[in-house]
């Protein structure tokens, strides 16, 4: 029969129909590079072009999929990194569109040591200021 047999069926797994549409425009966006019409995407998940289309404006309003209104096939899944930037938002924490974020032309100073900010003693010099320890060379201790 072709690509309906192909799509996923709504299951335990995806409790929802915006769920079923999500993997529908994921399955098809990889396989054809382009988004589904909404023809294609009811057929395909068994339901009518309204549910579709509300489907498709609650995953847009989330943050889930692109969506170009009244563009022929303009729905398409995030990419990977949109994705991830995603959850790393939904998670909590900021993130700046690189885009946005101006670069800095500082130049920094190189030491004789090679990097900034590097020792010229290296690793195994000895700490200044005797690095919490007592005049005996043991642990302070508190009412001794």
């Amino acid at each position: 029969m072709g690509m309906i047999d192909d799509i996923p069926r709504l299951s335990p797994q995806m409790a929802s129909r915006k769920l079923q549409v999500l993997a529908f425009i994921r399955a098809f966006y990889a396989a054809h590079g382009v988004g589904p019409s909404l023809s294609e995407m009811a057929a395909a998940i068994g339901s009518n072009r309204s549910r579709v289309q509300d489907a498709i404006r609650k995953l847009a309003a989330e943050g889930r999929i692109h969506r170009a209104p009244g563009q022929t096939r303009g729905v398409r899944p995030l990419s990977a990194q949109e994705e991830a930037v995603r959850h790393v938002r939904d998670a909590g924490y900021l993130v700046l569109d690189p885009a946005s974020v101006p670069l800095l032309d500082i130049e920094m100073p190189v030491t004789k040591a090679g990097l900034p900010g590097h020792s010229p003693h290296g690793h195994n010099a000895p700490l200044q200021g005797g690095g919490g320890y007592g005049a005996d060379g043991g642990e302070e201790r508190a009412g001794r």
